[in-house]
């Protein structure tokens, strides 16, 4: 996964990995950095930003006018173990202006050897992989040609070794986990000559290996919550982010001036919506979306304030309950009658808590027990002699719902 960091202490952290101990150059002084940082050079009107590497890590220098906002201000280099310079075009005729390198750990596109011997169908002291691969026309992913081989030795005296060989067409995912693997027999198909796909994405070449570096999104934009009984339901705009490259996306909802707890849920995979839910009535909360890629997790969105409204709905009936007896003692009164349901749909706020009764026939009595709100079980001790009915009742901030259906059991 990679390691990509942009926030100023990090990147002092990267660059003490590499030696180095400041995080940004001011253009206004165009201070040297200490060997093993970022080196700032003055030649003309343009600023000359040098750094050392480490293979295959990738490198991309960016600019701020602030230390706030930073973006990309040149091409990522990959990394080879020597210094690299990257020149910042015009960069003394501003007033003012700020860099910093980001290094990224890349991710190797392979196959997993089990994948490579189904297709080779050898493995003589593992198998040897060259991968060329670019961004697919048709649908984005990063794909290519891996070539597959491996050598194994003759039997016997005089025996000669054999080398045998194979190609696959591979379509990989923005995490490097292989979507599709097949097979080539008509020897090869054309790869993609694009290395970059215009939302930040980069495959390069390092040796006889190829890496993919995904960036850490830009921070999501143009969110919207809207209340739906107990949740939130929120939509965000992705930034210009690849889609495709989304792992995860974190919502929290945050109260301000409340006991209330702090609510988060996460989204797996490529989302611009999700629901934040169980909310607390007439809740002031301050709202949040983060996206993360392999790179790591983009800055939270900038907060949104929304009130969730009055509790006025109690919950439905629970659905689905049952009961069945357990730990039989038919020589005496201490059965234990267990009882389920379907959690109650909230209304719009949360289920606090859940009233089971249990009502025996034959005069026997009721019993009941109330249970917290995220409990969908219950037991009861009791003689089993007479029929039992069994319902249930959910209760919110509005206050109580109608009773379930009624599960009726006889005894043992």
């Amino acid at each position: 996964m990679n390691n990509i960091k942009y926030n100023k202490y990090t990147l002092v952290r990267i660059l003490a990995r590499l030696g180095g101990a400041a995080a940004a150059v001011s253009v206004a002084a165009a201070a040297a950095i200490p060997p093993g940082g970022l080196v700032s050079t003055p030649s003309g009107n343009d600023l000359v930003l040098s750094f050392l590497t480490i293979n295959p890590d990738y490198y991309t220098v960016q600019c701020s006018p602030d230390l706030l906002q930073w973006t990309n201000c040149a091409p990522g280099v990959p990394g080879d173990g020597t210094v690299k310079s990257v020149t910042i075009t015009n960069a003394m005729q501003r007033v003012q202006g700020f860099y910093r390198f980001v290094a990224a750990t890349p991710i190797s596109l392979e196959l997993p050897q089990p994948v490579a011997f189904a297709i080779l169908g050898y493995s003589c002291g593992g198998i040897q992989e060259m991968v060329s691969a670019g961004f697919a026309v048709s649908n984005g992913y990063p794909a290519g040609v891996v070539e597959l081989s491996t050598t194994c030795g003759g039997s016997g005296r005089g025996g000669h070794s054999t080398t045998h060989t194979a190609a696959a067409a591979v379509t990989w995912d923005f995490a490097g986990n292989v979507i599709a693997a097949t097979a080539l027999t008509n020897g090869g198909v054309a790869v993609s000559t694009s290395l970059t796909d215009g939302l930040g994405d980069v495959i390069y070449a390092a040796g006889v290996q190829t890496y993919l570096v995904v960036p850490i999104p830009a921070m999501p934009t143009g969110v919207t919550a809207v209340q739906a009984g107990d949740e939130f339901e929120v939509a965000w705009a992705l930034n210009n982010l690849n889609a495709n490259a989304i792992i995860s996306s974190t919502l929290t909802a945050t109260p301000v001036n409340s006991a209330a707890p702090i609510l988060t849920a996460v989204v797996t995979g490529p989302a611009n919506s999700g629901t934040i839910p169980t909310l607390q009535p007439q809740t002031t909360y301050l709202i949040t979306v983060e996206n993360a890629t392999a790179g790591g997790s983009s800055q939270a969105s900038a907060p949104i304030s929304v009130t969730s409204s009055p509790a006025t709905a109690p919950p439905s009936a629970p659905a689905a309950v049952t009961a069945v007896w357990v730990n039989s003692d038919p020589a005496g009164a201490t059965d234990t009658l267990v009882t389920a349901w379907q959690a109650a749909n909230p209304g719009n706020s949360p289920v606090d808590q859940y009233l089971v009764t249990a009502a025996g026939s034959d005069g026997a009595g009721t019993m009941t027990q109330t249970v917290s709100g995220t409990a969908l079980a219950a037991s009861f001790t009791l003689d089993y002699v007479p029929n039992w009915s069994v319902t249930v009742q959910a209760h919110n901030a509005a206050g109580w719902g109608p009773a379930s259906a009624a599960y009726n059991l006889g005894g043992l």
